[in-house]
């Protein structure tokens, strides 16, 4: 793991380290800024804004998923919050996901955009957002690996943010994520063009359910505590996204035009 890359020496002010999760995070945004404008353009909205809608998510986004992080590990961390606020590891997605959605709901209205087809716009770039968000999760090594492993793809993290013990190897789930979040983004860029699923909300629906079923499966490799039987808080948020997305699928008629 290369949880730092480089530092930048300032004698005035000290080192500027440069982390990987930090590096990949920015990736992601650029990343999804560009892939933004194009769904932008395709779906009617200004290409111009997609940097202020991106950023808007992303930032807001990386607060909510630290914010729910912290609440759910309140008892670990209470002796130290402003540093747990400030730490590179733990961030809890769908924390930033509520967080990014009142956020850019807000935008669009004041904007007077369709939300519906500001949330279709925006499936394309969480998917790739977030496949390289998780690169960067592994190069750090904050966490956000899987179970104990003594199979031919277990990695070692005791170099990262969050160390496993030397020796142990564990499942590699970022990986996992992001090679799934790619496909995932592949399947969306088709639906994209398709012309029955140019119903406001619908796209969005299937991203949904792409990304809560994605959740739901990793989380069985994930170290993460139980909730409701053998399920985590991630697959029970997870069931209850795909329940929602598989109704905007499934209830947008291509006679619906507003949202």
């Amino acid at each position: 793991m290369i949880p730092q890359l480089f530092h930048i020496p300032f004698p005035l002010f000290g080192d500027l380290k440069v982390n990987s999760f930090g590096l990949m995070v920015a990736l992601a945004l650029l990343a999804a800024i560009q892939l933004m404008s194009r769904s932008f353009e395709r779906n009617g909205i200004n290409p111009a804004l997609a940097d202020k809608y991106v950023l808007g998510a992303g930032l807001s986004g990386l607060f909510g998923a630290r914010i729910w992080y912290i609440l759910e590990h309140y008892s670990d961390l209470k002796h130290d919050l402003l540093g747990a606020l400030f730490s590179t590891a733990g961030f809890t997605f769908y924390g930033g996901f509520i967080f990014a959605a009142l956020v850019v709901i807000v935008m669009t209205k004041r904007d007077r955009i369709s939300i519906g087809l500001m949330a279709d716009s925006f499936g394309p770039s969480l998917a790739l957002g977030y496949a390289i968000g998780r690169l960067g999760c592994q190069l750090s090594g904050d966490g956000d690996y899987g179970i104990a492993t003594e199979s031919l793809w277990g990695m070692s993290y005791a170099t990262g943010v969050i160390p496993t013990p030397p020796g142990e190897l564990a499942l590699p789930t970022p990986l996992y994520e992001s090679s799934i979040c790619m496909g995932i983004l592949y399947v969306l860029l088709k639906l994209e063009v398709h012309p029955k699923w140019q119903v406001p909300f619908k796209r969005f629906g299937a991203y949904l359910v792409l990304i809560a079923a994605e959740r739901f499966v990793v989380e069985f490799w994930r170290i993460n505590p139980k909730v409701l039987g053998t399920f985590s808080e991630a697959q029970v948020i997870a069931v209850l996204l795909v329940l929602v997305g598989g109704y905007l699928v499934f209830s947008r008629r291509q006679t619906t035009v507003t949202s």
